[in-house]
């Protein structure tokens, strides 16, 4: 199975790739040099996204913090979990 970082890394790069080539053409006004600068620019940015993730999961483990990006992107709202706690303690 496909780890959750590598995931967020791919998800990163097509978007990171379409935005980059978008700009650049519209800049250049040519798809080649669009097509250079988009794909060249998102690889190495991408390689550095997955380092830069697995280090933060590094520090976080060492540190004992608790991860809350996937609760706060599974809830509706990220004010959501804070205030079904308080709702409970006054039921």
């Amino acid at each position: 199975m496909i780890n959750k970082t590598l995931l967020k890394t791919i998800s990163y790069a097509a978007m990171h790739m379409t935005n980059a080539i978008v700009i650049a053409y519209l800049l250049s006004g040519s798809w080649k040099v669009a097509l250079a600068i988009g794909l060249v620019e998102p690889c190495v940015q991408t390689v550095g996204y997955y380092f830069h993730e697995r280090a933060w999961h590094r520090w976080e483990s060492r540190h004992h913090k608790k991860d809350h990006h996937n609760s706060v992107i599974d809830s509706v709202s990220p004010a959501g979990a804070s205030i079904e706690k308080v709702l409970r303690h006054k039921s």
